[in-house]
């Protein structure tokens, strides 16, 4: 009896680098001398839990809390705009929430990388009226660690509907996962111009590894093995062998199953360094 066993393995790239648009769509700029690409997260819902993931690009955010106070009883949109402005158009829109936002990128190539967080306080104005008395006030992690208390965007850069660019240096990567937390700890005011303007804000986030040149982390290529083989007592060792690599036969035959693949968190997102498919056919 006569088949034939085909293996084929995916080869993937671990991310290096990312950009995100919060709040917006996807664009692309030129930043000193260089063309980026955000990936825009606009089209996303907001929702007192909200969780997304970009399974092509391996980040995600998730989103805690409601605006309670703003005439809203269920909030769809955690994004806003400014319709008309002279500021770059990274900047005229954010992703915002009324407690805890928290942006992260798994399967990243462990290393030391370059964070740099891009704001503009959008939701006040900058003149003296009563819509630029706001003060907007929130803490930032990197890494689980405190990279700015009680932030103010319009303190850093002096007013309001102007960029800001905050950055992180040497953020350390050990387990293939970045984690950037933004979080409002009831500090500054939340009536001004309007009910429920408060909490963290940002308008995007740009990740630069420190030694390698951007990498996204996409399918690199598939390899074919073909194996012609007769006789039936091969059929049994090609099968064990199948059952072995994929972890599932007992005791110490059983390979390791996180041997293939980096295991990251939230909700354990598996980075498919070599992803394998086998089939058998029969002539």
């Amino acid at each position: 009896m006569s088949f034939i066993f085909s293996h084929f393995i995916s080869l993937w790239a671990d991310s290096n680098c990312l950009h995100v648009n919060s709040g917006g769509k996807d664009i692309t700029i030129n930043e000193n001398k260089t063309t980026l690409s955000f990936e825009g997260d606009g089209q996303v819902e907001g929702g007192a839990a909200k969780y997304f993931v970009n399974d092509k690009s391996f980040w995600g955010f998730s989103s805690t809390g409601d605006f309670m106070d703003d005439y809203d009883y269920q909030n769809t949109r955690y994004t806003v705009s400014l319709g008309s402005s002279t500021i770059p158009e990274l900047y005229l829109t954010a992703r915002i929430a009324p407690i805890s936002l928290t942006y992260f990128h798994y399967c990243l190539e462990n290393g030391n990388y370059t964070v740099n967080l891009h704001f503009a306080e959008i939701q006040f104005t900058n003149d003296h009226t009563y819509n630029s008395l706001g003060r907007r006030i929130f803490d930032i992690y990197v890494q689980e660690i405190l990279a700015w208390k009680d932030f103010n965007i319009e303190d850093e850069v002096g007013s309001a509907e102007k960029p800001l660019v905050k950055q992180i240096l040497n953020v350390n990567v050990t387990n293939n996962m970045l984690e950037i937390r933004f979080y409002f700890a009831g500090k500054g005011t939340t009536r001004i111009p309007g009910r429920g303007v408060y909490g963290p804000i940002i308008s995007a986030i740009s990740v630069f590894s420190d030694l390698k040149v951007c990498s996204s982390g996409k399918k690199k290529g598939t390899v074919y093995v073909v194996v012609g083989v007769v006789g039936a007592s091969c059929l049994v060792a090609i099968i064990l062998g199948i059952l072995w690599w994929k972890g599932n036969l007992p005791g110490k035959l059983r390979r390791k199953r996180d041997g293939g693949k980096i295991v990251c968190g939230y909700n354990l997102h598996s980075c498919p360094n070599t992803a394998a498919s086998n089939s058998i056919l029969w002539i």
